[in-house]
């Protein structure tokens, strides 16, 4: 027996709207990030608070700011590898190693990556970090 409901109010009104058609805003928000138009793209992409508005107030040095939205970020490679530098950034080089070796360990090219990038090929050098897989 198989029973089938379909629940309904009188005047309910949907609310929900499903589509195929992609977000120009954000999307125009992804493309300034990738032209490296940071403050542009900060303008589009802040009302989303995710990864991409992170990495666009990242690279303007608003790292509070980025912080609080990383925060609320499910721990990939890379939120724990932009925390990483954000720690690092406000002195908290305990944080900012463990965010490192997260990243590295959930995706290895982030070793690599850390020699290129000044705040984390410092923490790589003082705590010998890459000597270790």
């Amino acid at each position: 027996v198989k029973f089938n409901f379909h629940l309904h109010r009188k005047g309910m009104i949907k609310d929900t709207i499903h589509t195929t058609v992609l977000d120009s805003v954000y999307m125009k928000g992804v493309e300034l990030l990738s032209d490296h138009d940071y403050e542009e793209a900060i303008k589009y992409l802040s009302p989303y608070k995710d990864f991409n508005t992170a990495l666009a107030l990242l690279a303007l040095d608003r790292n509070y700011s980025a912080l609080e939205i990383l925060e609320d970020c499910p721990k990939t490679a890379q939120v724990n590898y932009l925390l990483a530098i954000i720690y690092s950034r406000q002195g908290k080089e305990r944080d900012a190693v463990e965010s490192y070796i997260r990243s590295c360990q959930l995706q290895p090219s982030y070793m690599h990556r850390g020699n290129l990038d000044p705040e984390i090929s410092m923490l790589i050098k003082k705590y010998n970090l890459n000597q270790t897989n």
